[in-house]
């Protein structure tokens, strides 16, 4: 079966979004039946090319990269315009029976050229804030741009989502679409619980991008009632984004230094040892869509504290952690005080969320792409 993907993000560029499309690749490599191409984006100024196995090539194009974390509007333009090109060219050597689309925008424009001009069917696997409305931060753009992501969405085979939050907001734009939920995977071997040494210290890991919606101002806040009462505390905030010079601002303004850092970028295969180094996972987010961070932490044993946003339905309740409201500042800060004053229930309810995750092992999940791939193969 012959796929061709379009993803303007794959480690080490991006973000979730990339990270399960490189995690199915190393499931997809043992297949021999499959013939796959990606065309993504590169992380410089030239274009690449790279054997990522004996089946799956992967072509990354030039789209002026900044910040290997994030994508500005113009890399956005550049790359579905560059992947249109790019697209049609290797169809006249492949002449793909599928096409899998990570992200309607900016991913879906050549889809939907492929579909209409040399009727290739394919899929779209939702990556959030591609829905309009669900990151308050676009709004302005999503005027403008909805109408393209409802075509791509109405000329797809299936629309992939991780969670039914997404599924339910997709439903209320257009109900008629067909939809399936496909969770995003851990590797429970790379992610497992390590032994620690119990200290005085509450210890919490924050891996997101440091962007608004991600709400850590709201932990910050915490930490900062916290220290009041004299708890100890110390969170570890992962990640880069727009909103790190604010949130060191605050770091400073409520004196915090010795209670909150900012590792920065930390690559893939150092996260284990970072979960082994914390007590809970904290994730404040406005919206999610399924957490990538929040079930390594759960394979690593973690409890899990998080909104009641995107996929945490599906991943925690009473048992292996807690749920509050987003923005809700007093109620995240009533958990974790009853978590440092009861340290003792860490670790069950991190044993809770380790039997949790392993039922999303990759394989899994994998097989229900193969699945989608040959049901679509099948009726075209």
């Amino acid at each position: 079966m012959r796929i061709l993907m379009f993803n303007n993000e794959f480690p080490p560029l991006g973000g979730g979004t990339g990270t399960v499309n490189f995690e199915l690749f190393n499931i997809f490599k043992n297949i021999t039946d499959l013939d796959i191409d990606l065309i993504t984006s590169s992380a410089n100024k030239n274009t690449e090319f790279e054997q990522f196995s004996e089946n799956i090539r992967i072509f990354k194009l030039p789209v002026g990269k900044k910040n290997i974390h994030h994508a500005s509007n113009f890399e956005l333009i550049k790359y579905a315009i560059k992947a249109t090109f790019k697209g049609f060219k290797l169809y006249k050597k492949k002449k793909y029976d599928i096409i899998l689309v990570w992200s309607a925008v900016p991913a879906g424009l050549p889809a939907l050229l492929l579909r209409i001009f040399k009727k290739v069917p394919y899929a779209v696997r939702v990556g959030g804030p591609d829905i309009p409305g669900f990151e308050k931060r676009y709004s302005f753009i999503y005027k403008i741009i909805s109408p393209i992501i409802k075509l791509i969405w109405k000329k797809a085979e299936l629309i992939i989502v991780k969670c039914r939050t997404e599924k339910n907001m997709i439903k209320k734009i257009n109900s008629i679409l067909k939809i399936k939920i496909i969770y995003n995977g851990i590797d429970t071997a790379k992610f497992k619980p390590l032994k620690k040494q119990p200290t005085d210290t509450l210890k919490i890991i924050c891996p997101a991008r440091l962007i608004k919606r991600k709400g850590q101002d709201i932990l910050i806040n915490s930490v900062s009632k916290l220290k009041k009462e004299d708890i100890k505390i110390k969170v570890d905030f992962i990640g880069e984004g727009d909103e790190k010079g604010n949130y060191v601002k605050s770091v400073k303004k409520y004196k915090l230094e010795e209670n909150i850092i900012f590792s920065g970028y930390i690559a893939g295969e150092k996260m284990p040892q970072k979960y082994g180094e914390a007590d809970i996972f904290v994730l404040a987010s406005y919206n999610e869509g399924m957490s990538n961070a929040m079930l390594e932490a759960m394979a690593c044993g973690l409890p899990v504290i998080v909104t009641d946003v995107g996929g945490t339905e599906e991943l925690v309740d009473k048992n292996n952690g807690f749920v509050f409201k987003p923005g809700d500042n007093a109620a995240l800060t009533k958990i974790l005080k009853h978590i440092s004053e009861n340290k003792e229930i860490i670790n069950k309810l991190g044993q809770n969320s380790r039997k949790k995750a392993e039922n999303f092992k990759w394989e899994n999940i994998a097989k229900e792409y193969l699945h989608l791939f040959e049901d679509i193969k099948s009726k075209n």
